[in-house]
């Protein structure tokens, strides 16, 4: 039977595969010895040239200084293969504070999951409920 860290690092995947399809030739390995349980390392060769990323997911309501440390150790540790300067990515849940986020970091929103007020909801299943919900009222 599996976790709920099983559970969520399969969304995560999902999510990334989204952004970083492997039809267009993205490949990804997670990433070890960064204290970070969803950290990835991507990369693709496309028309003669290498692209990569490092990529941290945090479900946090605020991105914390360990997400960006976990990141930058990424960044100085974790060399991609052809990559002069792969881009550095944090994963966050819709509504996330993502203002101590540095410069140069992209953040990418995902789209299953979202914060309302400080709790993180599933949002195709949360809209399904307050259907459900609106529906019971309206009868």
């Amino acid at each position: 039977m599996g976790s709920n860290e099983d559970v969520m690092h399969d969304f995560v995947r999902k999510e990334l595969k989204r952004f970083f399809s492997t039809v267009d030739g993205w490949q990804m390995k997670p990433a070890a010895g960064t204290g970070q349980s969803e950290a990835y390392v991507i990369n693709r060769r496309i028309l003669g040239r290498s692209e990569g990323a490092y990529i941290v997911a945090s479900f946090e309501p605020k991105v914390s200084p360990g997400v960006i440390s976990a990141l930058e150790t990424m960044a100085g540790s974790m060399p991609v293969g052809g990559v002069t300067r792969p881009r550095k990515i944090i994963l966050v849940p819709q509504g996330a504070d993502v203002s101590g986020v540095p410069r140069g970091v992209e953040v990418l929103k995902m789209k299953k999951f979202g914060f309302e007020g400080n709790e993180l909801v599933w949002l195709k299943r949360y809209n399904q409920v307050a259907e459900k919900k609106g529906s019971a009222e309206a009868a």
